[in-house]
């Protein structure tokens, strides 16, 4: 049993640590003092593989990393079981879900997928494609998170789910839907800096490039050709229709992943007051 108590938890840097024998130790840390997008990205640049777990009070999330890209995940949260999600999109009767309840309170040492799929319960297919957007729901999920504690176990990883979109659209996604505005503010800073995107993606090559990448909606990817570091975040915003969530939300992951600067410019434009 983990005996760490989460509360106790002390702030770590993410880079690799060696035991003195030289082999990998486990990392970890508070959410508050590396928040979990960049702590995925970073490992996602260094090419790690291994177990992520996050605790907040009784809950418990767990990624799994392989080469830094996400490939499963467990939750012991009641809305992210899988026959919930299979049963709400219809893959599972309500007799099948009660049958696999039953199924997998007899069994053990064998997962949910396995029991269904031994029992005729679901096609190998559809257990596919549910379980990567059970994972992904999952991922997403742990965006919401600022508070509690993290810790990262190095080591090989034998599961493996294709996810239909890459940890750069993933993190898109989660501050589109996952985090909130005060906290993309506080990620971004003044409102008075000029956003100016990367050079190579200025063309309309690399927009289109990004648009792909980050899987943006049409209105995010509108806004790529206004970043070229000419306008204020401020003036940027300074128009009624303006939607400030995605534009923070499209800034944030952007700059998160080395695609975007943020220079200072002069005085907050007075039609945007915050």
């Amino acid at each position: 049993m983990d005996t760490q108590d989460p509360s106790r938890a002390e702030s770590a840097s993410p880079a690799g640590a060696s035991a003195p024998g030289g082999e990998a130790r486990p990392e970890g840390g508070r959410l508050r003092d590396f928040p979990l997008p960049e702590l995925l990205w970073q490992f996602h640049s260094e090419g790690r593989s291994g177990c992520l777990r996050l605790r907040k009070g009784a809950l418990e999330k767990t990624l799994w990393l392989a080469a830094g890209a996400p490939v499963f995940a467990r939750s012991n949260e009641a809305g992210d079981r899988l026959t919930d999600r299979l049963l709400v999109r219809g893959l599972l009767t309500r007799a099948q879900f009660d049958q696999a309840q039953d199924l997998l309170a007899r069994t053990s040492g064998k997962r949910i997928g396995e029991v269904l799929l031994e029992n005729g319960l679901i096609r190998e297919r559809e257990l596919n494609e549910a379980l990567g957007e059970q994972i992904l729901r999952m991922v997403e999920s742990m965006f919401s998170w600022n508070e509690g504690s993290w810790q990262f176990e190095p080591g090989p990883c034998t599961d493996r789910v294709v996810l239909d979109r890459s940890l750069a659209a993933i993190l898109m996604s989660a501050a589109r839907h996952r985090i909130p505005l005060r906290r993309l503010w506080d990620a971004i800073g003044d409102h008075h800096q000029l956003p100016r995107l990367a050079y190579e993606h200025r063309t309309d090559d690399g927009r289109a490039e990004l648009t792909a990448t980050l899987m943006l909606e049409p209105s995010e990817s509108a806004w790529l050709a206004r970043l070229d570091g000419s306008r204020t975040l401020a003036e940027l915003l300074d128009d009624f229709e303006v939607d400030e969530h995605e534009l923070l939300a499209l800034l944030f992951t952007l700059r998160l992943l080395g695609h975007l600067q943020l220079e200072l410019g002069g005085a907050p434009a007075l039609a945007f007051q915050r």
